[in-house]
């Protein structure tokens, strides 16, 4: 027979006060955070549906913040194009009151001040800002976008969107463009990456609604038409001349140039390096459209200046608009003032397009920052299946646990009493 000893006998006492304090002690802290599985040993069963629960809600949570940057973006590009139209519908009161036969040259002269500090507001609000970034600035913050020097307007940002990821692998475009170019030229492959420079666009087409992207390779001293998307327009006399252009040609860097002679695209000129490698392609999108505030001619930053010479139709944008309008009035061309008055139309029409698109993306994004908040809803719902506690049944567990703890504690205190007396006896 088994003899049981003492040290033996306060092992096992002390073993199950243990394990019944620990007992008491997680039912105690699943009810103070309301939670079933504490660690993932409590359940591995689900930890893989956990998990993915967790990860789609903290992904959410960073659609959310890009979201509320996002519309932050857009409700300040609708503010500042919304005072820009009131700018420009003041502009339209003016030229309506000065083109009056009871207005004489002084008075003209005097609006045509007041148009001038239209101008000088406008800049301003091609300089707002959100969060410290410029909303015209494209993706350079280092300082204004837009600068007024005497009578020209130069531009200091770049044509690069502003983009946010608010879906798994959808990023949008957050702000309106602040200026245009008409084009911008990228390379597709290894073989026209490695080639310096990018070829130039030295005329665009002449047609404003000629818009889409048209792929070019270079083969064998040839450019050939390789893509189009969205062109309804056809190409002839894809290589001018086909061959180098030598030093009795047009061409300032001896290459080869590529000119559409017929369809949407027509007047589209681009030219390439000499050096071209076989194989090399390129892709242009073409967009003659112009930005809030018109377009600009990135190699010198100029947006607006008189010296230069005359603009196509398609680069005239809101400064363009508003100098000549100033100079009209200066120059008491009561005659030029009925054409000031279509032009600003123009603009105002040209801005409503872009609060539209704004107002578009706005309302997209509305209605993402909704499902996101359902989503949180339905996830949070099945998490707390997951992991959530059952309160009534724990508040009975810590009850009984707590009695069986203290009986443990009482029955302990019994046996664990002997004393050196006791076997002197």
């Amino acid at each position: 027979m088994m003899r049981i000893t003492n040290r033996y006998l306060a092992n096992n006492i002390l073993y199950g006060i243990q394990n019944n304090i620990g007992k008491l002690a997680r039912s105690q802290e699943q009810i103070a955070t309301s939670k079933r599985i504490l660690r993932p040993s409590d359940d591995p069963n689900v930890m893989g549906q956990f998990m993915a629960i967790k990860a789609s809600l903290s992904y959410n949570l960073q659609y959310d913040r890009n979201l509320d940057d996002a519309l932050s973006y857009l409700n300040m590009n609708d503010a500042a194009m919304d005072t820009i139209g009131e700018v420009l519908s003041q502009a339209g009161e003016l030229i309506t009151q000065a083109a009056h036969d009871t207005y004489s040259p002084s008075d003209r002269a005097a609006i045509a001040e007041q148009i001038d500090k239209m101008i000088d507001q406008v800049v301003d609000l091609g300089n707002a800002t959100v969060g410290g970034k410029y909303i015209y600035g494209g993706t350079k913050n280092s300082k204004p976008p837009f600068t007024r020097e005497g009578d020209a307007i130069f531009y200091h940002g770049d044509t690069n969107g502003v983009y946010r990821e608010v879906l798994t692998g959808t990023p949008y475009r957050i702000d309106a463009p602040g200026v245009t170019t008409g084009v911008q030229v990228a390379a597709i492959n290894d073989a026209a990456k490695g080639m310096e420079p990018l070829p130039q666009v030295t005329q665009r087409p002449t047609d404003r609604e000629g818009v889409g992207i048209i792929k070019l390779g270079y083969d064998g001293g040839t450019i050939n038409v390789i893509g189009q998307t969205n062109l309804n327009g056809s190409y002839k006399g894809s290589l001018v001349g086909g061959h180098s252009f030598g030093p009795d040609d047009d061409s300032d860097s001896g290459g080869f140039v590529f000119e559409v002679t017929d369809g949407d695209l027509k007047g589209l000129k681009i030219e390439f390096s000499s050096n071209m490698e076989d194989g090399a392609e390129y892709s242009f999108t073409i967009d003659n459209r112009l930005g809030v505030f018109g377009n600009a001619d990135l190699d010198n930053s100029v947006v607006y200046d008189p010296d230069a010479s005359p603009k196509d139709d398609v680069d005239k944008g809101i400064f363009d608009a508003l100098f000549t309008l100033r100079d009209r009035l200066n120059n008491n061309d009561t005659a030029g003032l009925q054409e000031s008055i279509t032009e600003l139309q123009e603009k105002i029409d040209q801005l409503l397009q872009h609060r539209v698109q704004v107002g578009a993306r706005t309302r997209h994004f509305e209605s993402i920052k909704m499902q996101l908040l359902d989503q949180e809803v339905k996830l949070t719902e099945s998490l707390d299946k997951i992991e959530g506690a059952d309160m009534a049944r724990l508040s009975i567990e810590v009850s009984q646990q707590s009695l069986t703890y203290m009986a443990s504690l009482a029955i302990g205190a019994q046996i664990l009493q002997t004393s050196l007396l006791d076997f002197l006896r």
